[in-house]
């Protein structure tokens, strides 16, 4: 179930953070600024609500600004959001946004190919670029001394991308993006999204095709298509630039006029006018693939973003799926008959998703699983809605606004979408959590009747090809792709008549790299440090940027004791239960309802060479998440009900690894490297014989004589000074010490000659390639350090020369990297290089 936050967002893959909180007065102010830019809005942020203080401007070449000053760290988030995406595409021509977006990364008139991540990377900074249905947007963060620079980046791209057009960028990126294709759709379940898309719209819906388009139709283009593509909707008045960060506003509509005000106006944008989805009757589409468990995917249309009753919508999601008291959990999970639910309220700009997603055993037939989900509605219907769920709903929904005030790059993107998505209306976060705030339990029903119960559906059912049961090398014919539009003719193509390009006239020469001015120190918090008489190490720093506080617990051993007596995944399986289980004073989901009420997050996670801990919570409620914190890690009870609820799924898991190529591949490459007889050379959950023996028992003996607080370390950040932080973490001076010690791990297969291994994974459409060998321990600032900072050039960024060469110059993957591994200090780590390879390539 997806936060408010990421509601908000509309799906956008970018990870979001809000910073400083505090409620806003809304003032409406419009005025000249310089020449014809005008304020149209400025937000100020008022103590205690979650709103974003922000200036909003219009450029005289229709450009939309927005600034938001946060002086708390020296670093500034510069987002350019153009409004199109996948959804101004047409059948026959589809794919063209997220191609361009490609493109925009190929170097403009002034900015040499590569050279904008080489600018931005060479000065510790992060970018990248995304394309959804509705919008395509580029963004970097870099010290705030680089905004000039950052700007400058970002306008000469808007500006002058077509003179550094060339034919061999866009053969280049145009196979750069079928790799791409391949990689993500040719997964198990891969192609179920292109199959929804045109189970649930009707023909010609812009929702009808993947963002990432048809493999024909993207082979069809031709440079020109893609040039008018950008004159078409990359103009400056169908963009959003946000400036979020250490920055003075005044300053930086300067820069902006500066950059972009020669920029033309482009071709004037239409909002999209489609009418509400209509499913006239339920369909159903099966589908065979290389896959161990079903998939049931069952779509309800519902209504856009921000629509009256998306809060409802998504709140009902929650009640339906939401942990161990919903009925899908009860029905599904608890009973053995599914894998996994999950259930999500997507909204875009022209329409929503009510998703039901059932991953059940391959002993449970699709009938099966339409019979279940009616039960759940039945007995959803019978139950009604109390208002402890309905309550423990919403804080679900809306803890997780709250916990992403912290970056100004989430700030920006919230800044972003909003004004793409309900321009003219000011933005305060407080109201978006109000409209949640506000449901009632007879909104919920409502929209269950409207959207949901006896509706018709779009049902994509993915299962294991039958003779793959035989034989799980055997060939088998997987669904391929379909265009329903190939060869169409553009009935919109009259709207890329009469389009030129009106090179910008400047008064100053953009060949000249701005200046970078002085780097402002960031101040480093201060942090305290203090060990416990059992061993525990705490280290800890305050801050009030948030209202939340975080903690990591970090208890090493882990999968590094699965040595002779103790099965392979014993960890995974102790972790599993710490997270699932009950206590003694809680069952599981009494133990799990505690934890929503609070908003709070509490997460057990077993790795290579530890056991985690997650803990995130409001300030206000850091004392009573801590003592559900105390209840999980002391006291579990173990329950044989709850080890047989985890055990299926995990086992079942396992089994699945066989279905990916780059498991397989991880496999085979750990266990030449540090051979059969240890569990460096092993991943951490096992294979499924041995992890198939593993007992209750062994779960147990586990917890009780391989978690010691010797070998635990605790980090806290957040809102708690060091007295809050003592007082609170007083209970762990009750577990008991054990005094262990780490194993050792020296007889490793000796290294020999260069050698070539196979792993047949038949009929792959890519190949997953690794090769290294064994390498350095982890040091801080030793050779383990500086081996890394050579390879940044070689193969860590994008920028290296290796996938420069792979990627860029030969088009034969997505993405190629290498990077210097670690297994401790204790344990030499591994060089590795990695990249999914086109088979054609692989030779």
């Amino acid at each position: 179930m997806k936060n408010l936050t990421q509601k908000i967002m509309l799906a956008v893959a970018l990870a979001i953070s809000v910073s400083s909180y505090g409620q806003t007065g809304t003032t409406a102010a419009t005025g000249t600024v310089s020449g014809k830019t005008e304020l149209i809005e400025k937000v100020e942020a008022v103590p205690g609500k979650a709103i974003i203080s922000y200036e909003k401007y219009r450029l005289a070449n229709g450009l939309t600004v927005l600034v938001h000053e946060d002086h708390s760290d020296p670093v500034v988030h510069v987002e350019v959001t153009y409004k199109v995406g996948s959804n101004r595409e047409t059948g026959g021509k589809s794919g063209f946004a997220h191609f361009f977006e490609h493109m925009m990364f190929q170097g403009s008139e002034n900015v040499a190919d590569e050279e904008h991540f080489k600018i931005v990377q060479g000065a510790g900074g992060t970018m990248n670029g995304t394309t959804s249905r509705d919008r395509t947007n580029y963004y970097e963060t870099v010290p705030a001394n680089m905004l000039e620079t950052a700007l400058w980046l970002e306008s000469d791209r808007m500006g002058f991308l077509l003179p550094a057009f060339t034919k061999k960028k866009f053969e280049v990126q145009r196979s750069t993006v079928k790799n791409e294709k391949d990689q993500s759709y040719g997964q198990p379940y891969g192609q179920t999204s292109e199959i929804m898309g045109q189970l649930l719209y009707p023909p010609g819906h812009p929702y009808s095709w993947q963002t990432i388009g048809y493999v024909d139709d993207l082979d069809r283009a031709d440079s020109n298509d893609l040039k008018n593509f950008f004159l078409r909707w990359y103009g400056p008045n169908n963009a959003i630039l946000v400036v979020a960060g250490d920055v003075n506003t005044a300053n930086v509509i300067k820069m902006v006029e500066k950059y972009f005000g020669s920029i033309s106006r482009g071709a004037e944008v239409a909002k999209l006018n489609v009418p509400r989805n209509v499913l006239p009757e339920s369909v159903t589409k099966t589908v065979y693939d290389d896959v161990y468990f079903p998939l049931n995917d069952i779509v309800y249309p519902t209504v856009p973003a921000f629509n009256a009753d998306e809060p409802a919508l998504d709140l009902l999601a929650e009640l339906l799926d939401g942990g161990k008291n919903s009925v899908f959990y009860k029905n599904f999970i608890k009973t053995e008959r599914a894998l996994q639910t999950s259930i999500n309220n997507s909204t875009s700009e022209l329409s929503g998703e009510f998703n039901i997603a059932i991953v059940s055993y391959d002993d449970v037939t699709p009938k099966e699983v339409s019979d279940l989900v009616a039960k759940c509605f039945a007995d959803f219907e019978a139950e009604g809605i109390n208002d402890e769920d309905l309550a423990r709903a919403k804080e679900s929904i809306i803890s997780g606004t709250y916990s992403s005030m912290e970056s100004v790059a989430g700030k920006a993107s919230l800044l972003t979408l909003f004004e793409m998505a309900m321009p003219g209306k000011k933005y305060t976060l407080e109201n978006e959590i109000n409209r949640y705030r506000n449901v009632t339990k007879e909104d919920i029903m409502r929209v269950f009747n409207k959207y949901i119960k006896g509706k018709n559906t779009a049902t994509v059912i993915v299962e294991q090809h039958p003779a793959l049961k035989e034989n799980p090398n055997a060939k088998i014919e997987q669904y391929v792709s379909f265009n329903p539009y190939a060869n169409a003719k553009d009935p919109n193509e009259g709207q890329f008549k009469g389009l030129v390009y009106n090179r910008p006239v400047d008064n100053f020469s953009r060949k000249n790299r701005p200046v970078v001015g002085p780097a402002v120190t960031a101040k480093v918090p201060d942090f305290y440090k203090y060990k416990m008489e059992n061993g525990i190490e705490v280290i800890g720093t305050q801050t009030n940027e948030t209202d939340m506080v975080y903690m990591t617990f970090n208890i090493k051993g882990g999968h590094l004791f699965e040595t002779e007596k103790i099965l392979p995944g014993t960890a995974v399986f102790t972790a599993a239960m710490l997270e699932e289980g009950g206590t003694k004073n809680y069952t599981a989901a009494e133990m799990e309802k505690e934890i929503q009420k609070l908003g709070s997050n509490i997460s057990f996670n077993a790795n290579d060479q530890s056991i985690s801990v997650n803990v995130s919570c409001y300030k206000s409620r850091f004392k009573e998440t801590l003592a559900l914190l105390e209840q999980k890690l002391l006291y579990p009870n173990f329950d044989a009900a709850d080890f047989k609820t985890v055990r299926k799924p995990l086992l079942e898991s396992i089994r699945n690894q066989r279905t990916s190529a780059g498991i397989m591949a991880n496999k085979g490459f750990l266990r030449l490297l540090y051979g059969n007889d240890n569990p460096l050379g092993t991943i951490n959950t096992g294979e499924y014989k041995s992890a198939s023996k593993i007992t209750l028992n062994n779960a147990i003996d586990f917890y009780n004589t391989m978690m010691s607080p010797n070998l635990t370390r605790v980090i806290v950040a957040g809102n708690v000074n060091e007295a809050e932080t003592k007082s609170n973490l007083t209970f762990l001076s009750t577990w008991k010490n054990l005094n262990l010690t780490l194993p050792k791990f020296t007889n490793f297969p000796e290294a020999g000659s260069t050698q070539i291994f196979l792993i047949n994974k038949a009929f792959s459409k890519q190949s997953s390639m690794l090769m290294g060998y064994r390498a350095l321990p982890y040091d801080v600032l030793g050779d383990f350090y500086k081996a890394n900072i050579m390879n940044y050039v070689l193969a860590g960024n994008f920028n290296s020369r290796l996938n420069l060469n792979i990627r860029e110059d030969k088009g034969w993957t997505y993405g190629i990297n290498g990077r210097f591994s670690s297994k401790g200090k204790d344990f030499p780590g591994f060089y590795v290089i990695s990249a999914g390879v086109k088979t054609s390539a692989t030779d």
